[in-house]
């Protein structure tokens, strides 16, 4: 298991580093940078634009810079490690070799702040809200799917497909705007503005919006796997035994159903709060989502890289604990 988890974590880091790499090609087909001019802000002249480029180390190459090798190499240089770290002297490499050591650099649109502290101070609200859709999706969710399960082609079967595909069919932001529209303006049962976003109350409503997708494809996968496994021979030998229909659920069916269900909570729970863009800009949530927007569109390139790495940090981790918690629920797979 442990040489398991090694090889795993190894196999990371070039999927780490191609993340990187597409993340950084993409970001730079945008026209312009961080420091061009705004026309809703004071303009930038063109000798602060080329200190502000030098300073942050934007005037260097992107992927590599053989000029400076050159340089060195004309100087008499013939050190191979010297050579090769003046030829990756670069804005990609630089940023990758900073991003190891744990430094995500300064925000370049937030003066005075780094990545990381803003990071670290936006993650808890989107961590909440994510954490509250994933227990509401588990909660309806697996519940829900057991008993369309076992009274398969009954009304209650039925009205968990109608939910389930509901669920999945209609977009995240049609929902969010018809829960405000209607909880928010017409009863007035939920606040659309000035919210406490440290308080647990205002989480509830986008809560249930954010986790409304993916329970309704929780509920799809385990009615599915436990009509499945339903109709297994060990299920009908544990009823010949007599043991009591609870037990033959509990026992036999559940835990066998699970595997699945696992497949995809670990990367279900990251999707959740790295992907609630949409619901935090909806109800004015000041998670991570809404600052990796605004980065986007002012092309912070400190920002919009260390929040996908980290993003991808955190999806890549929980398709290992994914992989290892199958041993735990099937002997047969821990070999």
């Amino acid at each position: 298991m442990l040489a398991f988890f090694l090889r795993r974590v190894l196999w990371a880091i070039p999927v780490i580093f191609f993340v990187a790499l597409v993340s950084f090609f993409l970001m730079h087909q945008a026209p312009g940078g961080p420091f061009d001019k705004d026309n809703n802000k004071k303009q930038v002249d063109g000798a602060t634009l080329k200190a502000l480029n030098a300073r942050f180390g934007l005037d260097k190459p992107q992927y590599i810079n053989p000029a400076a090798a050159q340089t060195l190499w004309n100087k008499g240089e013939r050190n191979p490690m010297k050579l090769g770290g003046a030829y990756l002297d670069s804005q990609f490499f630089n940023y990758l070799f900073n991003a190891a050591r744990g430094d995500l650099g300064p925000s370049y649109r937030q003066r005075g702040k780094s990545v990381q502290d803003i990071l670290l101070k936006q993650a808890p609200f989107s961590i909440r809200l994510g954490l509250m859709a994933f227990t509401f999706a588990l909660l309806a969710g697996i519940p829900l799917g057991i008993i369309a399960a076992l009274k398969q082609n009954s009304f209650i079967d039925y009205f968990s497909l109608l939910i389930s595909t509901i669920g999945v069919a209609v977009p995240t932001f049609v929902t969010g705007l018809l829960v405000l529209i209607v909880f928010g303006t017409t009863l007035k049962w939920i606040s659309i503005s000035n919210n406490d976003w440290n308080d647990f109350k205002p989480y509830i409503a986008p809560s249930l919006v954010l986790g409304l997708a993916s329970m309704s494809f929780i509920t799809r996968i385990t009615r599915t796997t436990m009509l499945e496994v339903k109709r297994q021979d060990y299920i009908r030998t544990a009823r010949a035994k007599g043991l009591a229909e609870r037990m033959v659920v509990i026992r036999h069916m559940m835990r066998n159903s699970l595997i699945p269900i696992v497949t995809i909570i670990g990367p279900g729970l990251v999707d959740l709060i790295t992907g609630s863009v949409i619901t935090e800009a909806i109800f004015g949530i000041p998670g991570i989502g809404n600052f990796f927007v605004t980065s986007l569109f002012q092309r912070d390139y400190s920002m919009i890289m260390g929040t996908t790495l980290v993003y991808a940090t955190l999806i890549i981790f929980a398709n290992i604990l994914v992989d290892l918690s199958y041993g735990l629920l099937d002997p047969r797979i821990r070999a």
